[in-house]
């Protein structure tokens, strides 16, 4: 019985041993978070990009940066208590794809492409912004 459970611990710890290898030299074990688009940072950034391209973006007023949301520019001129369900989820699906960091400037965004974010959101949104602090 001794014999049989330890050729079973040495099997397990041979697989174990295997998979381990094959994942480190196949680069399939990687827990490092996916990569980031490629971003040109400022050779003055202070290296809190996400602080400098908010301060940046506040301190020029006409800049205007998308979260791959263009197509909410159709809504302009709609009132915040005006849209519809859909419309609404439109919003919503923008909204909870940012990360916590890029939700303040996606509502700077919103502002200055003159639209009018739907109420329900504009308290969902505040909500996170505040959590991310």
């Amino acid at each position: 019985m001794k014999i049989i459970l330890g050729i079973l611990l040495a099997l397990g710890v041979l697989v174990a041993l295997v998979t381990w290898l094959s994942n480190k030299f196949s680069g399939k074990n990687k827990e490092e978070a996916p990569e980031e688009e490629s971003v040109n940072i400022p050779t003055d950034c202070c290296g809190a990009h996400e602080v400098c391209e908010v301060e940046e973006m506040l301190q020029n007023p006409e800049k205007i940066v998308y979260f791959e949301d263009e197509e909410l520019d159709r809504f302009q001129g709609i009132a915040a208590n005006a849209y519809s369900d859909a419309q609404i989820d439109e919003f919503r699906d923008v909204l909870y794809t940012l990360k916590n960091d890029e939700i303040k400037m996606w509502l700077i965004s919103i502002e200055r492409r003159q639209l009018e974010l739907p109420g329900i959101l504009r308290q969902e949104a505040l909500m996170l912004v505040a959590e991310a602090s």
